[in-house]
């Protein structure tokens, strides 16, 4: 399965499950009417996590994008209404969550819940509890945000323990990463 974002394409293993969850229709025709709603780009499902993932391709755009790399930044670019991204990817992830809580309150009895019914059920299970599989969060950050005095590791750490921080109440493991580091057991970049 492959699943493009962001100018880039994401391969998923083949036990694995994904959807790009702001293409669903119940994200598009039912949540989506709700003001400011948003959501990660992709939900996945593998044998060892529950994956939500948010890309953020700022090749060639990092200088527009820079004060968005520290976090807790609530500068907020006046014309996007966007916030660093620490702050944004624990609101979609949020989001998320509820837009899944809504999908399983429908069940199967609506034809634009069919496409996410399986990762609701998934997402309120017990086996998060009974530490059968993990919920990971997944920030895919592209793009040369690195410096002498900030290297691009220690930005993406930076970000990664904010997120961390923000997302404490919920089980969950955060990763940040880029092409150079990501787990290729969760996907892998083509």
């Amino acid at each position: 399965m492959e699943i493009e974002e962001s100018g880039l394409r994401f391969n998923f293993p083949t036990e694995s499950i994904a959807i790009k969850f702001d293409d669903t229709d119940f994200y598009r025709k039912r949540y989506n009417v709700f003001p400011d709603s948003k959501g990660v780009d992709f939900i996945s499902d593998t044998k060892e996590f529950f994956v939500f993932t948010e890309v953020k391709n700022c090749k060639g755009d990092e200088t527009n994008n820079i004060w968005r790399i520290y976090p807790d930044n609530k500068k907020a670019d006046m014309t996007t209404g966007r916030d660093s991204l620490d702050i944004e990817v624990t609101q979609k992830v949020v989001m998320t969550l509820a837009a899944l809580a809504g999908v399983n309150t429908y069940g199967s009895t609506r034809k634009d819940t069919e496409e996410l019914i399986n990762f609701a059920k998934k997402t309120f299970g017990t086996e998060y509890a009974e530490d059968r599989k993990k919920i990971l969060v997944i920030l895919f950050l592209e793009g040369d945000f690195g410096s002498t005095t900030r290297p691009k590791k220690m930005v993406m750490k930076d970000l990664q323990d904010s997120i961390n921080k923000k997302l404490r109440w919920l089980k969950c493991r955060v990763s940040v990463v880029d092409s150079k580091t990501y787990n290729k057991k969760v996907f892998e970049i083509k």
